[in-house]
């Protein structure tokens, strides 16, 4: 490709996209329309000639019938039997050495004219039996040029002849034999004055096409300044669209096509934008409030050594514990918030392989025996489970369940974990009889920094951030948390995975 076409090609690129549509939807009309035309003006001129051409046809086939039957031939004649026919007869008969025709006035000059002897009526011993051809230079002499010439399968030879006025006419002619006498039958009629004509439609038919290339593009703009009035709404709502706002979203109103369906996308899109955002000013107060606390107290103690725990140990040790409980809560809030952030970044890669959830939940029960004080914890598998999993996302999880049946229910009461599964669906699940969850908030624990009834369980320590991370698990293994509660009884918990047998035939379809 040139250098000139490249840059064409290039500029047709940047061009506006309602410029775009414009030249092409008038570039496709006018190429159409100009098609068309060509089409009819080739039509026209072949219509004509088509018909003109049949009519020569059925007159000089009359005109055979007639000098076959009929011996007697004149003027008169060939007149009463051609009758109102617009076509015109020229009959030399060699027996007779004289031309008789249905016309009044001179012998038009390409008529065939005998000089000399008459064409004799014995066949050509070269059996070339055809008529002779009209002699070019003669036609170029009196004025005229051949524009076609061509023999039907009737024998007769027809010539498409014009003159210097642009008249144009059909000539047939025939060498024809009868019993008698041998015929010249010459059949001609003009052609109207065809290339006036002609040039007239021609003409006609391109101030046609130039007021319908116009229109073309003008109804083109008006078509794409239509389709993309609701982009431009789209362009005029982002450019207005900000952090601080929003609040924009653009009308559905409509047909309902695409482009409405493009205004829907772009609205919700709009909305999720101003859910993630208002989430994320969230997180961030909830986070701030988080740290704030344990600073002001890390601060605070730090104070305190500052004024009299210097020369008072017993000052001095309550500080140091304050401070590392503060910082171990501190640092606990850290990695919560990082391993939240890489997980909404998709920066943590989840490792599956086949694991045992029979294993894991017995590990569990397990180091949570070890933790508890004064709770009876149990363990029961139905069934052998095995799912595709990491293992140490999935211990971690049933870790978040247990620690808070831990924190919220009292000595004395009963942890119970259970294993078991369907055709399709492995299930854990994690149940304690503590405060339980009241119905409102059971909508609300797997929010950040979310934590039910704030007043009862402000003695209870934790960041909020664990059931958030539980659910993050829960769809990184495309399961599902089940949350069962009522308050003074207690909650169950149930993580639900898909079966390892029913993950692999799943992928192998």
């Amino acid at each position: 490709m040139s250098r000139k076409n490249k840059e064409w090609l290039k500029g047709i690129q940047h061009m506006a996209i309602a410029k775009r549509i414009t030249l092409l939807y008038g570039g496709i009309f006018s190429l159409s329309l100009l098609f068309i035309s060509g089409f009819m003006m080739l039509n026209i001129s072949g219509l004509q000639q088509s018909e003109m051409r049949r009519e020569l046809q059925e007159t000089m086939t009359q005109v055979q019938e007639f000098l076959q039957t009929n011996t007697e031939l004149s003027d008169e004649s060939l007149r009463e039997l051609l009758g109102d026919k617009y076509v015109e007869v020229s009959i030399y008969s060699s027996e007779a050495n004289e031309t008789y025709n249905n016309f009044v006035g001179e012998m038009p000059p390409f008529l065939f004219r005998p000089e000399g002897e008459p064409p004799s009526r014995q066949k050509p011993q070269n059996g070339a039996d055809k008529p002779p051809v009209i002699g070019e230079n003669e036609l170029y002499r009196e004025g005229y040029q051949i524009n076609g010439r061509r023999e039907n399968k009737s024998g007769n030879v027809e010539y498409i002849l014009e003159n210097s006025t642009d008249q144009q006419f059909m000539l047939l002619t025939n060498h024809f034999e009868t019993d008698t006498d041998a015929y010249r039958i010459q059949v001609f009629k003009m052609m109207g004055n065809n290339a006036y004509m002609m040039r007239n439609f021609l003409v006609k038919m391109l101030i046609v096409d130039i007021l319908g290339i116009c229109c073309a593009f003008l109804i083109g703009k008006y078509i794409s300044d239509r389709i993309l009035r609701p982009v431009e709404a789209i362009r005029s709502a982002a450019e207005r669209i900000s952090i601080e706002d929003l609040s924009q979203r653009i009308s559905t109103e409509g047909p309902e096509d695409e482009m409405k369906e493009l205004t829907i996308t772009f609205n919700s899109m709009i909305d999720r934008l101003d859910g993630a955002f208002q989430r994320q000013s969230q997180f961030i107060s909830d986070a701030s409030h988080e740290l704030r606390t344990p600073i002001a107290v890390i601060q605070g103690y730090a104070n305190l050594i500052n004024r009299w725990g210097k020369s008072d140990p017993e000052v001095l040790q309550e500080s140091i514990d304050s401070i590392l409980t503060e910082t171990d809560h501190m640092s606990a809030l850290i990695r919560q918030l990082l391993f939240l952030a890489k997980g909404d970044q998709n920066k943590l890669h989840v490792q599956k392989t086949r694991v045992s959830l029979n294993e894991i939940a017995a590990e569990l029960v397990r180091e949570m025996d070890l933790l508890q004080e004064g709770r009876s914890i149990t363990f029961t598998a139905e069934d052998e489970v095995e799912i595709f999993a990491e293992y140490d996302l999935i211990k971690q999880l049933l870790w978040i369940h247990g620690e808070n049946a831990l924190k919220y229910s009292p000595n004395g009461s009963e942890i119970a974990v259970r294993v078991w599964k369907d055709a399709s669906f492995g299930y854990v699940s994690v149940e304690d009889h503590g405060a339980g969850i009241a119905e409102e908030d059971l909508r609300k624990i797997f929010d950040r920094f979310y934590r039910a009834d704030k007043s009862r369980n402000k003695e209870v320590s934790g960041t909020g951030l664990g059931l958030a991370i539980a659910r993050w698990i829960i769809d990184c293994h495309d399961g599902e948390v089940l949350v069962e509660s009522k308050v003074g009884e207690g909650t169950i918990f149930t993580d639900k995975f898909r079966l390892f047998s029913a993950e692999k035939k799943a992928k192998s379809k």
